[in-house]
């Protein structure tokens, strides 16, 4: 894999997800590692990512404005109660705990990366697993389960607005194993 390829098509990934399936903790776990193993056996060549290597280094450095995670973390870029905006910055191979919110409406938007979101639709047609790459978005509702797996270096914008304040409303459904 060169690390300064395009994005691949992801109507070539598409092909190759596995329709998400899960009903427990390990089986979410399980599920997450599959679509990680089936992407690095692929040979899709990984994208550059530069601006997510300096968000990596800003959130090890630490600071008010960032939280380190398992899987990455978090750079605050604004939060005007109840309105957030902020990197997820999730390193290759790792994913976010499958959760929902209460009240948040949140507006995802990749900026660089290739990665999955599993999410349920509200139209009742159970999980959908969608490639995501640079210019997918979607905005997610109050009630819907959804997570994010990185395939390769995945930095997403998150844009919020979030009543209960920042992160108070986080309902983990099945956590990633570094949690």
């Amino acid at each position: 894999m060169r690390p300064n390829a395009p994005a691949p098509d992801s109507a070539a990934l598409s092909s190759q997800v596995p329709q998400p399936i899960f009903s427990s903790k390990e089986g979410y776990r399980s599920f997450c590692h599959s679509i990680i193993a089936m992407y690095r056996s692929s040979g899709i060549e990984t994208p550059a990512t530069p601006t997510f290597e300096s968000r990596a280094e800003a959130i090890q450095g630490g600071g008010a404005k960032v939280i380190s995670t398992p899987w990455g973390g978090v750079d605050i870029l604004t939060y005007e109660h109840p309105h957030v905006e902020k990197f997820l910055v999730v390193r290759a191979g790792k994913f976010l705990a499958f959760e929902r919110h209460e009240e948040k409406i949140e507006t995802l938007i990749v900026e660089e990366g290739i990665g999955i979101l599993v999410y349920r639709p509200f139209d009742g047609t159970g999980l959908k697993a969608e490639i995501i790459t640079p210019g997918w978005t979607i905005t997610l509702q109050p009630g819907q389960e959804h997570t994010i797996v990185a395939l390769s270096n995945l930095l997403v914008r998150e844009r919020s607005i979030d009543p209960k304040g920042m992160d108070n409303d986080l309902i983990f459904i099945f956590t990633p194993e570094d949690t």
